[in-house]
């Protein structure tokens, strides 16, 4: 499949210009900080082979729970992004979408990774008002990806799992383009959540983190909150 790197990187900024306010994407570590027992830099295991799949546009593996819990969501995303009623109501189409991203995404886990130097510091209002309007963008920013990749494949390409954690690699492909979006998971009871995922390598809870605490340095938390509500409106 013919790779467009001009393609990814505009698609890329696009996403990250949803989340920076703006701002051009910053120059930093492809990932968010390893958390204990993350496997991001663990081997990584034999290939494995590609298994049939739901015509719904996903195809690899599905060999721990981690991976068959982020299969199950991708196909109910692409479910919904390529449902012909759905596409004429908007407003439902979000609603669904949202519905089953946030039984996936950790988003309370990712505002507080986000705003980790000064979380302690915050109001129990505050912390809402903010865990709420970060889901929000998150929500905007991740659906933005799937909504421009409408009649291309997921295709899931490795996974390392080492206790409570797991990193999982997965592309989307359509005719003419490719982008890598990798998730970090962690075990909660018995479901898998989502706590950081990465966009071309880039992590999405870094550069967050990195542009929330500028807005707050060069203005205040108040200002953030209103730049999220601008954004998110």
């Amino acid at each position: 499949m013919k790779t467009n790197p001009k393609l990814n990187y505009i698609l890329a900024s696009a996403l990250l210009s949803l989340a920076l306010m703006g701002s051009s994407p910053v120059a930093t570590s492809t990932s968010a900080p390893v958390s204990k027992g993350d496997p991001q830099s663990s081997p990584q295991p034999a290939k494995p082979e590609p298994i049939k799949v739901a015509a719904v546009g996903t195809t690899g593996f599905g060999f721990s729970d981690a991976a068959s819990h982020l299969k199950l969501t991708v196909d109910q995303v692409l479910e919904i992004v390529t449902d012909e009623n759905l596409k004429k109501d908007d407003q439902s189409r979000k609603l669904a979408l949202r519905k089953v991203i946030g039984q996936r995404f950790d988003f309370q886990q990712m505002a507080m990774h986000t705003l980790v130097n000064v979380w302690d510091r915050r109001s129990l209002k505050e912390k809402q008002q903010f865990t709420h309007l970060f889901r929000k963008l998150l929500e905007k920013s991740y659906m933005h990806i799937i909504e421009n990749f409408q009649g291309g494949k997921v295709h899931f390409l490795s996974e390392r799992v080492k206790g409570d954690y797991a990193f999982i690699k997965t592309n989307i492909v359509s005719a003419d383009r490719t982008i890598a979006i990798h998730y970090k998971l962690k075990r909660d009871g018995k479901n898998w959540r989502v706590y950081d995922f990465l966009v071309q390598g880039v992590s999405m809870v870094r550069n967050y983190r990195f542009q929330f605490t500028k807005v707050i340095r060069q203005e205040s938390f108040k200002g953030l909150l209103k730049r999220l509500k601008e954004q998110t409106a």
